[in-house]
């Protein structure tokens, strides 16, 4: 091997060691309490109330952040579960594939439609970044936040992905998008799909949160859903 290869070796060797190291302090030690809390509320506790003891099933999680920190599918994950992790964020997929290798783990945007948007980025490891204008208002009003940046992305819808990987039940479906939910739900063909229990953020910060948070109730309770129990952000329905 030539000094040149070996130098090259020495540095994509170190390279990888630092990557995972990176990874593993992000995940497991940085967010160590997260181990005896996952969810911000309690609200895996309760989606949990809705399976057997010893059950393994499938979750579908949008917006998934962090494989660990307010997490409401790790506790699944610690149970055996195994499922799909989405976000827009490429970091963040990077962290589900170091800690979840054996999840399907997709960066990308999800929409009702396939089209070009504006993403507004708060920060890498940040559970905020959205393409709802609505939303900023609401980062920009609650947390001080003004100065996101925009980005050009392109979107895609969950059917086409839910094919793609031959995904037809779904035990869990969680999604956070940060103000994008009711479009994203709107979308799913419920009849190629079948979900038991979704868990969905809903937020009532002005006039257009409130009416999309109502027409996603009244959405859901068409499809058969059943309210069961709500956190101050999260509402978990099952199917009846």
């Amino acid at each position: 091997m030539s000094s040149a290869n070996s130098r090259f070796k020495n540095f994509s060797e170190k390279y990888t060691f630092f990557k995972k190291l990176y990874f593993f302090y992000n995940i497991y030690i940085r967010n160590y309490k997260s181990y005896f809390q996952t969810s911000q509320f309690g609200e895996d506790i309760e989606i949990l109330k809705n399976f057997p003891k010893n059950y393994t099933g499938t979750y579908l999680d949008i917006g998934a952040f962090h494989p660990v920190k307010v997490s409401n599918t790790f506790k699944m994950h610690k149970l055996g579960w195994k499922g799909v992790n989405i976000d827009m964020n490429p970091l963040s997929i990077e962290l589900f594939k170091f800690a979840r290798p054996k999840d399907v783990n997709i960066c990308a945007t999800i929409s009702n439609k396939e089209s070009s948007q504006t993403m507004y980025f708060h920060h890498d490891l940040s559970p905020l970044n959205t393409i709802d204008k609505n939303h900023v208002k609401f980062l920009r009003n609650n947390f001080g936040i003004k100065n996101l940046q925009k980005k050009k992305i392109k979107t895609q819808k969950i059917d086409i992905i839910l094919k793609k990987h031959n995904l037809k039940k779904i035990d869990f479906f969680n999604i956070d998008i940060e103000g994008h939910e009711l479009e994203v739900i709107k979308s799913i063909n419920f009849k190629q799909v079948d979900i038991k229990v979704i868990c969905v953020e809903i937020l009532n910060h002005n006039k257009f949160s409130k009416r999309k948070g109502e027409s996603l109730l009244k959405f859901l309770k068409q499809k058969k859903y059943k309210l069961k129990f709500k956190s101050p952000v999260n509402y978990i329905f099952v199917k009846k």
